[in-house]
């Protein structure tokens, strides 16, 4: 998730921006074999091509997010012995500075054997990191844009973009006496362009829940045995939840939604001693299934398969069924069965919109009249089995929709330690001196 690898890269940069003296930390500046280049230049240009990587990264992530940044400072007034007023906005300044510092660097991005191998030098090894970081956040970005980045999520990136650059143009600043150094091109101005697309997004409400999007690696099932207790009930649910991925049919989707309502039923009194808040939840969550579950039982349709989800559910209530009354569930344990509930209730409302809007679902309705050769003593009223028509069905849908809207815990919108430190590590001084002229020039 891009969480983790910004996390990463921030982190990294931050502990790089604490350290002076760099010369001394790269190692010694005489040659160590006849005709070998000194050590200092061989690091430098191990560092610059790990400093590319992030620049790439800093600029395919802005590039992503500009359509969908607004500016919110307020435009200086027209003159009108100006052919062209457009002054731009720091988003778009910082775009074309950063674009324009990639272009011109003569350094390559660093191979990916290059990132897999590790270094005995600290100074080197932070870049090293940092730089995988980056290569990780370039899936997480493309992940990004195919999953509808929002206009909030658009400026915590941008944030974050900006920091980084800022990170750069002093680690540039410090490390140019280092041999063989390539300086960034209008360092000024691209610092200078980064401190104000910061302020900017910092004016406006940006969304840290970008955290929690990006690529995911494929999930699968737990290869781990049969499991007891609580974490074999929390083993089903995660193999139910990946068995979800497959369409159910109505009559699947039945009993996986009454093994939900049992499950939120029963777990909601279990987790009443060390969390009650969550155990509220979680009775809301199964009031929710069972006005659902009662919905259903006219619905009928048989595409679909849903026979591992459905097994995985099966085994999850019978493992439940299992527990003692006075068993304590741990907050940890609690924590991961509500991230598999929010999957699992996002997955079902998505099954259920789909069948409806597709026809895979079918509705089952009494026609007037009576199947006189039934061969019962009392004649029973013929049904059919219609499309659904979402205009009718109000109630099923407004199931659907309290079912995702039920309370649940959701992502952290904080910036997180790790964006703080960051800031912190920016304005950085070492201890004891005085005067210190910054990076970005003199104000």
């Amino acid at each position: 998730m891009y969480g983790e690898t910004g996390e990463l890269m921030r982190g990294e940069l931050a502990a790089l921006l604490r350290q002076h003296r760099v010369l001394q930390r790269l190692g010694d500046h005489t040659p160590s074999a006849p005709g070998a280049p000194p050590e200092r230049e061989v690091a430098g240009r191990v560092i610059q091509q790990y400093r590319q990587t992030v620049l790439t990264w800093c600029t395919e992530a802005i590039w992503a997010a500009k359509p969908l940044v607004f500016s919110a400072i307020l435009p200086p007034p027209a003159n009108p012995f100006q052919t062209s007023n457009d002054a731009g906005t720091p988003v778009r300044e910082l775009a074309r500075a950063l674009s324009r510092a990639r272009e011109a660097s003569t350094r390559p991005r660093a191979s990916i054997s290059l990132l897999g191998t590790v270094s005995a030098n600290e100074v080197i090894e932070h870049w090293r990191q940092a730089a995988r970081a980056a290569a990780l956040a370039e899936n997480d970005t493309n992940g990004i844009a195919g999953q509808r980045l929002t206009g909030p999520q658009a400026q915590a990136l941008v944030g974050d973009v900006a920091a980084i650059t800022q990170a750069l143009v002093v680690l540039d600043q410090r490390y140019r006496n280092v041999p063989g150094w390539e300086r960034l091109i209008e360092p000024r101005r691209l610092g200078w362009a980064a401190l104000a697309t910061a302020l900017d997004v910092s004016l406006g409400q940006p969304d840290y829940s970008i955290d929690a999007t990006g690529w995911r690696p494929r999930t699968k099932p737990l290869r781990l045995g049969p499991q007891s207790g609580v974490l074999g009930v929390l083993q089903a649910e995660h193999d139910l939840l990946v068995g979800l991925k497959s369409f159910p049919t109505a009559m699947n989707l039945r009993l996986i939604v009454d093994s939900q309502q049992r499950l939120s039923h029963r777990l909601g009194f279990l987790v009443e001693r060390t969390d009650t808040p969550r155990a509220e939840t979680w009775r809301a969550r199964a009031a929710s299934y069972a006005v659902l579950k009662q919905h259903l039982r006219n619905v009928g349709g048989q595409i679909g398969t849903g026979g591992p989800a459905v097994t995985a559910a099966a085994t999850a209530t019978a493992r439940l069924r299992t527990l003692p009354d006075g068993i304590v569930v741990e907050p940890r344990l609690a924590a991961g069965f509500q991230t598999l509930f929010n999957g699992i209730d996002q997955r079902i409302a998505e099954t259920i919109e789909v069948g409806i809007d597709r026809s895979f679902y079918l509705q089952r309705v009494q026609v007037p009249r009576l199947v006189t050769d039934s061969g019962q003593l009392v004649s029973p009223t013929r049904e059919r089995f219609m499309p659904i028509d979402p205009s009718a069905t109000k109630e099923l849908l407004s199931a659907v929709r309290q079912l995702l809207g039920s309370p649940g815990e959701q992502v952290s919108a904080t910036p997180g330690l790790g964006r703080a430190d960051l800031a912190s590590a920016l304005i950085h001084r070492p201890t004891g001196r005085t005067g210190a002229q910054s990076a970005l020039g003199p104000l």
